[in-house]
């Protein structure tokens, strides 16, 4: 599967002043963004414990970047997909500090933090990204026509799709992992009408959390 090279496009000047969180990678970060650069950022990689460190990485940027809650202009949130856990911890810190500080929260899908991050100079774009599981969280752009819903789909199956879709390039965070989608996220916050439903920041799973359910004693 081969990936397109990852290009910072620029959306311009947007002198907001965001706050961006993302849990729902291998990564657990937040970031003080402004007019298009970061002011702080603190992050970890971990695939567990997210809800523990999530709010310590908050006050450590906020601190950073020599502001206050009340200085903010937005909250950006990453709502997934990804793992159930990190979408909710995600979506409950960025809701509640939204509430206490009485911001709008902008809340960004990862596909579409992809499909701006990338230029695909007319080809198709099959975002991909990783799931933990053997199906894979997948959302196809057509270079022409109307993107399609996501699905998940193994990786054979991708590769049968690549085969049947020629032109197409991969991104996201199973095929370019270096790119940097918290930023991305804040651009596209930066962008966003906070009445615009497209934002509203609500779960996007595409899978049924592993739930095991005990078994009550007959």
């Amino acid at each position: 599967m081969t990936a397109v090279s990852c290009i910072n496009k620029g959306f311009g000047s947007y002198n907001l002043l965001i706050l961006t969180l993302d849990t729902c990678s291998s990564l657990c970060g937040a970031g003080v963004w402004q007019d298009g650069r970061w002011l702080s950022r603190a992050q970890e990689r971990m695939e567990r414990g997210q809800d523990a460190r999530l709010m310590p990485l908050v006050f450590a940027a906020m601190q950073e970047a020599r502001r206050d809650f009340a200085d903010l202009d937005r909250v950006a949130v990453l709502r997934g997909p990804g793992s159930f856990t990190g979408v909710r911890v995600c979506l409950a810190a960025a809701i509640g500090i939204g509430l206490a500080a009485g911001k709008p929260v902008i809340g960004v899908d990862r596909f579409s933090v992809y499909k701006s991050l990338y230029a695909t100079q007319g080809r198709n774009l099959l975002v991909v990204i990783e799931s933990k599981r053997a199906e894979l969280f997948c959302k196809f752009y057509p270079a022409q026509g109307t993107e399609q819903e996501a699905c998940m789909m193994t990786s054979n199956e991708i590769d049968a799709f690549i085969a049947a879709n020629p032109d197409t390039a991969i991104v996201g965070d199973f095929a370019t992992p270096e790119a940097d989608a918290l930023f991305a996220c804040a651009e596209l916050a930066a962008q966003a009408d906070p009445k615009d439903p497209a934002f509203h920041p609500r779960p996007l799973y595409l899978r049924a959390p592993d739930v095991t359910v005990a078994r009550i004693p007959a």
